[in-house]
């Protein structure tokens, strides 16, 4: 133990011996006098393996509900970033592209790459758990060794967090100690972009489980696939956490295998909006739909209007709880009964 410190020439050998027991001697910087200024130190302006998207060597988060198109969107991404494709029309930064798939069987990958017209290569490499041993952690030896050897320092994908989470994704600490390899792959170089999954409640609406998550990543989108469900067609990705600036809100079109910027403005009614609002938060409350809507920018009034006149039509049917709480679900087919005269 450290002994306490008095006043004195005491001192100067107190300091000699803190130094040999920290290691002192061996660090760059052995005084707090020589912190250089900030404007001093050497710092590279933001480099991007998708231009204005995807940072190199930062931690990202993409979440979405089951069918949005993570996986076939980060597969059309990896291969793009492996060849030194475009993709959406921005520039990538070739490099090598490691995907760890703990999430989808065989068969579902080599439907998804047939789609996108992948084929896998020597700077695009898959590893699922058809190769005959489960994918191993992304902090474990043999990836840090891969990324120690690369040049330019690759890109590793983890499908999906939740799949390699060997904890409990509410519980803080256990998250907080799973993200830590993801910080230390970024600190050796690697970009690293995880695939989640978002929750019900109106506090996970954007990624499920801990906060810490958030807090972990340096930049978060969302997908959500705003067609019929059963199929992509449009999806918008809006970015909910950003350390660097990103692109705004992109909406894109899928088809036939390919990914495109929706050229088109989506121009969408109040109405159709809030219709999309109460179909994303099935069994919400009058008050709690009241609050959403304000957030997106729809107006409480208006919210309650639309449950008030969705029940009369139909196409809101809603279930009683208690302290006369209705908990309110869209039943449809679409939103133009609802809006006549106030669009």
């Amino acid at each position: 133990m450290r002994r306490e410190i008095g006043a004195g020439p005491d001192l100067d050998v107190l300091s000699s011996e803190w130094c040999a027991e920290d290691g002192i001697e061996d660090r760059i910087i052995h005084r707090i006098e020589e912190l250089p200024n900030l404007e001093q130190v050497d710092a590279d302006s933001i480099e991007w393996v998708v231009d204005g998207m995807i940072a190199v060597g930062a931690v990202h988060l993409i979440t979405g509900d089951a069918g949005a198109g993570k996986s076939t969107i980060l597969s059309s991404l990896a291969y793009a970033v492996s060849r030194g494709d475009e993709f959406l029309g921005r520039t990538t930064s070739r490099r090598p592209v490691l995907l760890l798939d703990a999430e989808n069987p065989r068969a579902a990958v080599c439907e998804r790459f047939r789609r996108l017209r992948i084929q896998s290569h020597s700077d695009f490499r898959v590893w699922g758990q058809w190769v005959g041993e489960d994918p191993p952690a992304a902090g474990g030896a043999i990836v840090l060794d891969w990324v120690a050897r690369c040049e330019p320092k690759p890109v590793v994908i983890i499908d999906s967090l939740i799949a390699f989470h060997p904890g409990a994704e509410n519980d803080s600490s256990e998250t907080r100690r799973y993200l830590v390899q993801y910080r230390k792959l970024a600190a050796a170089g690697a970009t690293l972009i995880l695939l989640h999954h978002i929750g019900k409640s109106e506090t996970s609406r954007d990624y499920r489980g801990s906060s810490d998550i958030k807090a972990s990543i340096d930049i978060g989108y969302k997908l959500t696939n705003l067609g019929d469900g059963s199929r992509l067609s449009l999806l918008e990705l809006r970015p909910f956490k950003q350390r660097f600036s990103v692109v705004p809100v992109l909406h894109l079109r899928y088809d036939e295998g390919r990914f495109a910027v929706e050229q088109r403005e989506l121009v969408k009614t109040v109405t159709e909006r809030l219709c999309e609002l109460l179909q994303l938060n099935p069994g919400v409350t009058s008050k709690d739909f009241e609050k959403l809507a304000a957030t997106q920018g729809l107006g409480r009034n208006r919210a309650r209007e639309f449950l008030t006149k969705g029940v009369e039509h139909r196409s809101i049917v809603f279930e009683p709880g208690g302290n006369n709480r209705r908990f309110h679900y869209w039943r449809g087919p679409d939103a133009r009964a609802l809006g006549e005269g106030h669009e």
